[in-house]
């Protein structure tokens, strides 16, 4: 126990003047102490005397008891704990080494419950009323002995000042109360200091958090679509849904200021649930205007409803009910939702890939992620902040920053979304930079849903190509006149700090694949032999989109591969020789419904709908083998040569999501990423887009 317990024992008290509060002057039957009613007429004197002395000031401290052991009061018994408060309180308030006073008025006062009311009146200077508060705080915090033992509560607490003007002692308490009542609701044991323009952000809030169900009854809330563009093709990739309130008699009312409070009531659940349903109605509505459109919805998910375990099951029937494919819904959550319980948060997102949807992490850079987390999430995208791209065709060291973080999205698997574009110089640096999305006002406000369709239709206007400039912070210094050279100049200590930011972000990427910072191994990798790549028949890189007749009586050349059960397991391997397997060719004549017979190609797969010679790139080398798409799902068969024997698979369409990024193709499981090249140098990028198109029409 404390030496600074408190003892509890019937007793007299008294104001700060020295006056005993007695029964007859205004006690409280409760405490003994000084009541409210006698609260109020010594402020009255102080607010009268505050308006003849300008000079002169008071201060109301409204405490509020937070019982952390401790039963409720009995309200016709004394309260030792309620004794041993303002015995502490009055401690406080007559300490030596307090902000002085006049002391007119000072006084401790029981208002109502488990709230003491202080009056300090002549202060010199409005500041004391603070470091009252803030010895007041730290004095609470010790434990109190009550019958034998030790009881801990908190405090919170309310300041009013005179400064405010006042001229009614019931304003003053009510304001008090007030800023006591915030303090508590930011966590406790602190002071706040009312504030008038804090009260009508309250009571405009409370007059928001009363019309919340009314509103989405009477449809008064409705979405706006901002498209999320490809930025080499300047194609429609897809949008992102954005919430918007009509209120009857405030107008129209930005996010930012119903959102949070929707968090914190709780009305988030049902208003984002309506908006992934609304959202998930749109898109499948558009097919029927443009049936080529193969775009996706960005919805925006609240750590409230993250947290809900009942979320997967909401977001399978809502797409259910709207019929919309899985793949094409993505959900975005920030930072700070990914990282308030990293290993809950891999389990939820495994649980929705799981049904087919995808999810991005939104306004990277503003928060706190761990890269070995990130590393771990089953993540499809990342978007950059808007304050990373703001300024970044004038700002070397925020170009530097995303090339770092594009360089580690796409070691990991990821794509990049670059939000907030709203010049053409800032297109044209990021497109320098191989982001593969973007958006902004530069390619399209919000829409609504008319005018998105009319997009889709459509599609966006072309945009001229504008050349990069290069930023302040790369300049030209050439070392030959006719061939200048970029180099990095160090023109400021910002310089150095923002480059050793993106220098430590490559470093964690490294570091994040090292086996001894998760204690796997990495199996052992093979230098890669130098080959000559051959094009199929006809020169495709990817099979024809049609089953091959049951082999019979195949040679004994090309035995069919034999299979291993389950995801984690490596199908046979054939040696690499060609770029392509040619699926379903003529047979010959003698020998009828036999499977083709290629020279130097691998074994025929059945049922393939199409296939791709690839390099697999691992974090650390690569391998060789044939990647094969069937109507069950996606295989890949390293070559013998390699030793590759633990990179194979066989997954089902339902345990893996496909992206394609860049020249690349990534497939990932509920516990790795592939990330695949076209093994041939020419049209690599169109046979993976074969591929990626493949995988699409058969999920």
């Amino acid at each position: 126990m404390s030496a600074r317990a408190i003892c509890v024992q019937p007793c007299m008290h008294s104001d700060a003047t020295g006056e005993f509060v007695t029964a007859e002057t205004g006690a409280d039957p409760l405490t003994s102490m000084a009541s409210r009613p006698l609260l109020v007429e010594r402020l009255s004197r102080s607010i009268e005397r505050a308006s003849r002395y300008p000079g002169l000031h008071f201060a109301i401290l409204c405490v509020e008891v937070d019982r952390r052991s401790d039963g409720v009061a009995r309200p016709d018994a004394p309260d030792p704990l309620l004794q041993a408060v303002a015995l502490r309180l009055e401690s406080s308030l007559r300490a030596r080494y307090m902000p002085p006073t006049l002391r007119h008025d000072d006084i401790v006062a029981r208002l109502d419950g488990d709230a003491f009311g202080i009056l300090l009146d002549g202060l010199k200077d409005l500041a004391d009323a603070t470091l009252v508060a803030d010895r007041i705080l730290a004095e609470m915090l010790e434990p109190f002995s009550i019958d034998g033992g030790a009881v801990t509560i908190a405090a919170s607490i309310g300041v009013s000042l005179s400064a405010t003007g006042y001229v009614h002692a019931d304003d003053v308490l009510r304001d008090a109360a007030s800023a006591a009542h915030r303090a508590a609701l930011l966590g406790g044991s602190r002071c706040e200091v009312f504030d008038p323009e804090v009260l009508k952000v309250a009571q405009a809030e409370l007059r928001l958090e009363a019309d919340f169900a009314a509103a989405l009854e009477r449809d008064e809330f409705f979405l706006l679509y901002q498209p999320i563009v490809s930025l080499a093709s300047n194609r429609l990739e897809g949008f992102e849904a954005l919430v918007r309130w009509q209120h009857p008699v405030l107008g129209l009312i930005a996010p930012l200021e119903f959102i949070p409070l929707a968090e914190r009531t709780g009305f988030i659940v049902p208003l984002g649930k309506w908006v992934l349903d609304h959202a998930c109605r749109q898109l499948k509505a558009w097919e029927a205007l443009a049936p080529g459109a193969d775009v996706w919805m960005s919805v925006n998910l609240s750590s409230v409803q993250f947290k809900r375990s009942t979320l997967v099951e909401e977001i399978t029937e809502i797409l259910r009910d709207s019929g919309l494919e899985p793949r094409r819904l993505i959900l975005e959550l920030t930072e700070s939702i990914a990282m308030e319980n990293p290993p809950a948060v891999r389990a939820s997102l495994l649980q929705l890939r799981a049904i087919g949807v995808r999810v991005s992490l939104d306004d990277f850079g503003t928060g706190h992620s761990s890269l070995a987390y990130l590393r771990q999430f089953p993540l499809d995208s990342l978007k950059v902040d808007r304050s990373f791209v703001r300024g970044i065709e004038t700002d070397g060291d925020m170009a530097s920053i995303v090339n770092a973080v594009k360089s580690m999205a796409h070691q990991l698997g990821l794509r990049i979304v670059a939000e907030g574009i709203e010049k053409d110089e800032q297109l044209a640096l990021l497109r320098s930079l191989d982001c593969e999305m973007g958006q902004g006002y530069l390619f399209s406000r919000p829409v609504d849903a008319n005018d998105a369709a009319a997009l889709l239709a459509s599609g966006l206007p072309l945009r001229e190509p504008v050349a990069p400039t290069a930023p302040p912070a790369l300049l030209v210094r050439p070392s030959n006149p006719r061939q200048p050279k970029t180099v990095m100049t160090w023109r400021s200590g910002g310089a150095w700090r923002w480059l050793s930011v993106a220098a430590g972000v490559v470093v964690l990427v490294l570091s994040a694949g090292l086996p001894r910072l998760f204690g796997t191994r990495l199996p052992e990798v093979a230098p890669p032999a130098a080959s000559s790549v051959t094009a199929g028949r006809n020169g495709s890189a990817v099979a024809a989109d049609r089953p091959l007749p049951p082999p019979a009586a195949a040679p004994a050349a090309l035995p069919a591969p034999s299979r291993a059960a389950g995801p984690t397991s490596s199908p046979a391997r054939t040696p690499r020789s060609s770029a392509t397997v040619p699926v379903a060719p003529s047979a010959p004549a003698a020998v009828p419904n036999a499977p083709a017979v290629v020279p130097n190609a691998p074994a025929v797969v059945p049922k393939a709908i199409a296939s791709l010679r690839v390099v697999h790139q691992h974090r650390l080398g690569s391998c060789r083998g044939l990647l094969v798409v069937t109507r069950d799902g996606v295989e890949y068969q390293p070559d013998e040569t390699e030793h590759q024997v633990k990179d194979g698979f066989a997954f089902p369409y339902t345990r893996f999501l496909s992206e394609k990024s860049g020249a690349s193709l990534v497939i990932k499981s509920n516990n790795r990423d592939y990330r695949f090249k076209a093994d041939m140098p020419e049209k690599a990028s169109e046979h993976i887009e074969q591929i990626d198109a493949a995988i699409a029409r058969l999920r």
